[in-house]
């Protein structure tokens, strides 16, 4: 994920600047770095995927040109820090566009968290934008594609849903969509002028979950620098989704169901409730029943958040959109490559269309982009899938093999065969094992055999 992304440090003091540099670097990140304002703006027309700048500089403060940038650039995230924290910066820094506040020194732990949350967030919304500017409206719902029954019924289900108030809990296996689902409940929902502010629970360690949802105020623990403002309060009269909320940390849970309950929370190291108004949309790849049972999720908590269930089916029963999936990306991801839309031959058509997609439609799209950046052709093979999907069981010749061994070992031999018993034609080969030749080519090839022609000499 850190390939490629360029982090811009923003910071009149070396040492510190330095020490940044080198951490970041250390993680994978590319960084750049600027002493004051004015050398940050020579930064604009560059890659740049965050900022992190510190607010006080001198002349030109880290506000000035948060300003700036947000002006130029508003899809960048940025992250203000500095040693003169306080909750009126906070407020004025995250009004401006700041992504979020941290105080000096930095705690290492949370700014890492930070941006990875902040990037995740940006690859998200440009995800997102390029849908929305392609989606046709009759094809699907909002930011969601499909034209089949299941999903048709879901979209209306979506917006039957959105009209209440109550909490939802969106189910459905990884990769099939469930944070456009809960976008799309906040866009048709009353609260579509507050904020839409989502909290992956499986990546913030359990013991900042509290620190994450709720905040803190200065000293509330070793670390806590500055007051930091939760994510409830930064959805106040918005939504709040809570991915993953399986993973949800056993220890905080009674604390989320109060909240829940009462619409109060209580920063870590605070002694005074705050109000707040929140629609919360939950979801998990988990079976929280299961969970219940096992006394791993309390069961008053499963109650409060499963008042509205809205289950997001695997792309494998929805097999009728795969083209339609297929067609969007091509046309999307083109587009992102400044290229014209590819061509698919009649098998590789064929072996998306039937692929039962374990990592359903995510695992589609990183497929789609793999074989779009590197296509050698205007035309899209076999050849060009992506490594990482294992191509067709080789027909029936498999099933005809003695019973035992891997999976891999039985191709290997069906093949063996096939090349020994039709004298190492390999077309004659491939038809016989119900393939093409490129894919038994592809498979000599995994194995190192591509020189071998099957005849025993």
């Amino acid at each position: 994920m850190k390939k490629n992304q360029t982090i811009l440090i923003v910071d009149d003091q070396l040492n510190e600047r330095e020490a940044l540099s080198r951490m970041l670097r250390q993680e994978g990140f590319l960084v750049v770095a600027a002493t004051n304002a004015e050398q940050a703006t020579g930064f604009f027309e560059e890659p740049i995927d965050l900022v992190i700048s510190d607010l006080r500089m001198g002349e030109n403060s880290g506000m000035d040109l948060l300003r700036l940038w947000k002006t130029r650039k508003p899809a960048t995230p940025f992250i203000m820090m500095t040693a003169y924290g306080d909750v009126t910066s906070a407020v004025d820094a995250m009004k401006l566009g700041a992504e979020d506040y941290l105080s000096k020194p930095v705690n290492p732990e949370e700014l890492l968290l930070l941006i990875e949350r902040c990037l995740e967030f940006r690859q998200k919304d440009e995800t997102i934008r390029h849908l929305k500017e392609r989606l046709d409206e009759r094809l699907g719902f909002e930011k969601m594609i499909g034209s089949s029954k299941v999903m048709l019924d879901l979209f209306d289900q979506v917006r039957r849903a959105a009209r209440s108030v109550c909490t939802v809990l969106i189910t459905g296996e990884s990769g099939t969509g469930k944070e456009l689902i809960a976008e799309a409940l906040h866009h048709h929902s009353m609260r579509s002028h507050g904020s839409f502010v989502t909290v992956n629970m499986a990546a913030v360690p359990e013991h900042l979950v509290e620190s994450e949802l709720f905040g803190h105020v200065k000293g509330a623990f070793t670390g806590a620098m500055g007051a930091r403002i939760g994510r409830f309060e930064a959805a106040d009269g918005g939504t709040l989704f809570i991915d993953e909320i399986g993973d949800f940390a056993q220890a905080s849970q009674a604390k989320l169901l109060r909240v829940l309950e009462n619409h109060k929370i209580t920063p870590i190291g605070s002694n005074n409730d705050k109000q707040v108004d929140v629609r919360v949309v939950a979801a998990t790849s988990r079976h929280l029943d299961d969970m219940v049972r096992e006394q791993k999720f309390r069961e008053d908590l499963y109650y409060r958040l499963n008042v509205v269930t809205i289950h997001l089916p695997p792309l494998r029963e929805r097999p009728e959109d795969i083209p339609l999936l297929i067609a969007h990306f091509n046309k999307m991801l083109c587009a992102l490559q400044n290229r014209p839309e590819l061509d698919f031959d009649s098998e590789l058509l064929d072996f998306l269309y039937k692929y039962e997609w374990p990592g359903n439609v995510r695992q589609l799209r990183n497929a789609m982009e793999s074989m779009i950046v590197l296509a050698r052709g205007e035309c899209l093979t076999m050849e060009d899938l992506p490594n990482t999907i294992e191509t067709e069981t080789l027909g029936e010749a498999t099933l005809k093999l003695a019973d035992g061994g891997m999976l891999r070992d039985l191709q290997r031999s069906a093949v063996e065969k096939a090349l020994h018993d039709h004298f190492g034609n390999r077309t004659r080969a491939a038809t016989a094992l119900g393939i093409s030749v490129r894919t038994l080519q592809r498979k000599l090839k995994s194995w190192g055999l591509e020189n071998n022609d099957g005849v025993t000499h």
